[in-house]
């Protein structure tokens, strides 16, 4: 009796799994943009709107966007944005099968997910995992995150969605951008993406102009800061007229965080920085003179 109340239940989760694909598989998408590889997409709106990745995207011309009945149909590029490795095709067309997206807060660890993908000329693919890890960022104080998962992605899959138990979308699978292992970009900022390239044609992300270094913050300085830090970041380098020097920092300061948050990385820093929207004011924590000193500097435009 165990035994049949076993497979009855692996007979039901495996109906479920089928039935999420199912429900999916209109959504997803074949970009070919002439080269030998070729990667997955998602109709992210009705009107012809596709989001896929940059890198599988080599050419900005002759696309074509492949959909799940077999039809072709040709694209064009609006824009890529290469910190996350997302691009944006539109295709003439509407009342396409726009993907469901997930609600952003009922994404936990620990929840089964699917991960789609249309490689080649093989078809529909699926694989299985958890979302074994969510990373909370930010752009403009917007609440997004980025997914880890154990779901095979292979070649090819990037660009495909990552999918809950329900049939939403969670996120926007990216093998490159993470660098080889299973991430997704959550679908508050894939959306972010799209919405700005939509808009514009690029993501302005916000820029310093400095260079710094690791340096250790004596236990004497830190005792008189109060700091529990153990190490900060000097500030070796900064652009001539850029925003750090118009925002009064100097040479030698030591940055200890940045609105709040304590910042002891080089990659760090850059990576809150470039979460940021160009011309955004930005709280800095330093010692300079020996003294804690906090300035507001408005962030460039990176290039």
């Amino acid at each position: 009796m165990a035994t049949e109340t076993g497979a009855g239940v692996l007979a039901s989760l495996s109906e479920a799994l089928a039935g999420v694909v199912e429900r999916t598989a209109a959504s997803v998408v074949r970009v070919d943009d002439g080269s030998r590889l070729t990667a997955t997409g998602v109709v992210w709106t009705a009107d012809g709107v596709i989001l896929t990745t940059s890198h599988g995207v080599e050419r900005d011309e002759e696309l074509t966007v492949e959909m799940s009945d077999g039809a072709a149909l040709a694209a064009t590029l609006v824009g890529r944005d290469e910190d996350t490795d997302l691009a944006v095709l539109r295709v003439a067309a509407t009342g396409l099968p726009a993907v469901e997206r997930a609600d952003p807060e009922a994404v936990k660890v620990g929840h089964l997910v699917l991960a789609l993908g249309r490689p080649g000329t093989a078809g529909l693919q699926a694989t299985i995992g958890i979302i074994s890890a969510k990373q909370e960022t930010q752009t403009g104080g917007n609440p997004e995150y980025i997914l880890h998962t154990d779901a095979v992605l292979y070649p090819g899959f990037s660009g495909g969605p990552l999918v809950d138990m329900n049939g939403g979308v969670v996120g926007i699978t990216n093998r490159m951008f993470g660098r080889g292992s299973g991430v997704a970009l959550g679908t508050p900022l894939a959306a972010h993406v799209a919405e700005t390239l939509l808009a514009g044609g690029h993501v302005s992300r916000g820029y310093l102009g400095v260079r710094t270094q690791v340096v250790a913050l004596p236990s004497t300085l830190r005792d008189k800061l109060g700091a529990a830090q153990e190490h900060g970041l000097l500030i070796v380098g900064l652009e001539s007229g850029g925003p750090a020097e118009k925002g009064g920092l100097l040479l030698g300061d030591v940055l200890l965080g940045v609105a709040g948050e304590v910042v002891t990385d080089p990659d760090a820093l850059r990576g809150y920085l470039r979460a940021r929207n160009a011309g955004e004011s930005v709280a800095f924590h330093l010692v300079r003179g020996g003294a804690r000193h906090d300035l507001s500097v408005a962030l460039g435009a990176e290039s």
